[in-house]
Protein backbone atom coordinates (compact mmCIF):
# COMPACT_ATOMS: atom_id res chain seq x y z
CA UNK A 1 0.00 0.00 0.00
CA UNK A 2 2.72 2.45 1.01
CA UNK A 3 6.49 2.66 1.15
CA UNK A 4 8.47 5.25 3.07
CA UNK A 5 12.13 5.58 3.90
CA UNK A 6 13.02 4.04 7.26
CA UNK A 7 13.69 6.90 9.72
CA UNK A 8 16.99 5.42 10.96
CA UNK A 9 18.42 3.47 8.01
CA UNK A 10 19.38 4.44 4.47
CA UNK A 11 18.76 1.04 2.88
CA UNK A 12 15.56 0.03 4.67
CA UNK A 13 11.97 0.87 3.83
CA UNK A 14 8.95 1.14 6.08
CA UNK A 15 6.01 -0.49 4.29
CA UNK A 16 2.29 -0.81 4.90
CA UNK A 17 1.05 -4.14 3.52
CA UNK A 18 -2.54 -5.21 2.83
CA UNK A 19 -2.66 -8.84 3.94
CA UNK A 20 -6.44 -9.14 3.61
CA UNK A 21 -7.09 -8.82 7.35
CA UNK A 22 -8.69 -5.40 7.01
CA UNK A 23 -5.92 -3.41 8.69
CA UNK A 24 -2.55 -2.54 7.13
CA UNK A 25 0.47 -4.44 8.48
CA UNK A 26 3.72 -2.53 9.08
CA UNK A 27 6.81 -4.25 7.69
CA UNK A 28 10.45 -3.15 7.53
CA UNK A 29 11.96 -4.29 4.22
CA UNK A 30 15.50 -4.12 2.86
CA UNK A 31 14.73 -5.01 -0.75
CA UNK A 32 15.74 -2.34 -3.26
CA UNK A 33 12.71 -3.04 -5.49
CA UNK A 34 9.97 -2.69 -2.85
CA UNK A 35 7.42 0.00 -3.70
CA UNK A 36 3.75 0.86 -3.32
CA UNK A 37 1.32 -0.90 -5.63
CA UNK A 38 3.13 -4.25 -5.95
CA UNK A 39 1.55 -7.63 -5.37
CA UNK A 40 4.07 -9.49 -3.21
CA UNK A 41 4.55 -12.74 -1.34
CA UNK A 42 4.02 -11.89 2.32
CA UNK A 43 4.75 -14.02 5.39
CA UNK A 44 2.66 -13.11 8.44
CA UNK A 45 3.90 -13.36 12.03
CA UNK A 46 3.84 -17.07 12.87
CA UNK A 47 4.59 -18.25 9.33
CA UNK A 48 7.18 -21.03 8.99
CA UNK A 49 9.62 -20.50 6.11
CA UNK A 50 12.09 -23.02 4.66
CA UNK A 51 15.09 -23.73 6.85
CA UNK A 52 12.93 -23.80 9.98
CA UNK A 53 12.75 -19.99 10.03
CA UNK A 54 9.70 -18.67 11.87
CA UNK A 55 8.46 -15.12 11.30
CA UNK A 56 8.21 -13.14 14.52
CA UNK A 57 7.25 -9.60 15.37
CA UNK A 58 10.49 -7.68 15.80
CA UNK A 59 12.02 -4.24 15.96
CA UNK A 60 14.44 -3.32 13.21
CA UNK A 61 16.42 -0.18 13.93
CA UNK A 62 13.79 0.82 16.47
CA UNK A 63 10.75 0.31 14.21
CA UNK A 64 8.27 -2.56 14.66
CA UNK A 65 8.03 -5.06 11.81
CA UNK A 66 5.12 -7.51 11.73
CA UNK A 67 5.96 -9.86 8.88
CA UNK A 68 8.21 -10.29 5.89
CA UNK A 69 7.96 -9.45 2.20
CA UNK A 70 9.78 -12.39 0.61
CA UNK A 71 12.41 -12.99 -2.05
CA UNK A 72 12.72 -16.16 -4.11
CA UNK A 73 15.69 -17.40 -2.09
CA UNK A 74 13.88 -16.93 1.24
CA UNK A 75 11.09 -19.21 0.00
CA UNK A 76 13.44 -21.58 -1.87
CA UNK A 77 11.68 -20.76 -5.14
CA UNK A 78 14.81 -19.69 -6.99
CA UNK A 79 18.29 -18.27 -6.60
CA UNK A 80 17.54 -14.55 -7.03
CA UNK A 81 17.84 -12.91 -3.64
CA UNK A 82 18.55 -9.43 -5.01
CA UNK A 83 15.02 -8.25 -4.26
CA UNK A 84 11.50 -9.34 -3.46
CA UNK A 85 9.32 -11.34 -5.83
CA UNK A 86 7.08 -9.01 -7.80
Amino acid sequence: LEREKHPDADRLSLCQVDDGSGAPVQVVCGAPNVRAGLTVLFARVGAQLPGDFQIKKSKIRGVESCGMICSATELELGSDGSGIIE
